[in-house]
């Protein structure tokens, strides 16, 4: 997914930053394939604008904490950024449940980092196929959520949940939804399938 989510953009005309320490030659290949630019992790938070978050699910709440920690790094730790720091925006696009999402939400708490919930509901996007993500944020900092619609401009399908009582994790809720019901009749047109009788099983020759 992350790959394909790249070569969208670059494809864009947007350059794609990302980190490869510890990946697998596959993975490096998908990534150069997508034309991502492999960077150390401390210069991401200086050059990009945006951080999307796509990755197993299990490491989205320590790489956001790594990239917290290497956002305030440039500044040999001496002081906080200020407003007039570079400003970056965080949007975890990973299948996690709403509660891990906030758990994430507060890695920026009292930081200049902006932050988006987002989840991705379908295939990765291809030439033909655009899955949608869609995206939530903090009730006081619709701001962010309008910047991150625009990026539809580059070939994303964003689509923001807003109303009254719209936050952070309404948009894993939304993914987590989608996954079971998906996942779940998966399952069960499977286990349907494989508790028929074997003579129902037969192709004719």
């Amino acid at each position: 997914m992350g790959s394909a989510v790249a070569k969208r953009l670059t494809t864009a005309g947007l350059t794609v930053l990302t980190n490869l320490d510890g990946r697998s030659p596959a993975s490096r290949a998908r990534a150069h394939d997508a034309g991502m630019q492999d960077v150390p992790l401390s210069d991401i938070p200086l050059k990009a604008n945006w951080v999307l978050s796509i990755l197993p699910p299990s490491d989205a709440l320590s790489f956001a904490q790594k990239f917290r920690d290497a956002y305030y790094s440039h500044l040999g730790n001496t002081a906080r950024p200020t407003s007039t720091s570079h400003q970056v925006a965080f949007a975890d696009c990973n299948a996690v449940n709403p509660q891990t999402v906030k758990r994430i939400s507060h890695t920026f708490v009292n930081t200049p980092i902006k932050f988006i919930d987002a989840g991705i509901i379908g295939g990765p996007p291809n030439d033909d196929y655009d899955p949608v993500i869609y995206a939530s944020a903090d009730a006081q900092d619709t701001a962010v959520l309008d910047a991150f619609e625009r990026l539809s401009k580059y070939g994303l399908k964003v689509s923001p949940l807003r109303g009254e009582g719209a936050g952070i994790g309404d948009a894993s809720a939304l993914k987590m939804s989608y996954a079971g019901i998906s996942k779940g009749i998966t399952g069960l047109c499977t286990t349907m399938i494989l508790g028929s009788p074997s003579r129902a099983l037969r192709v004719p020759t």
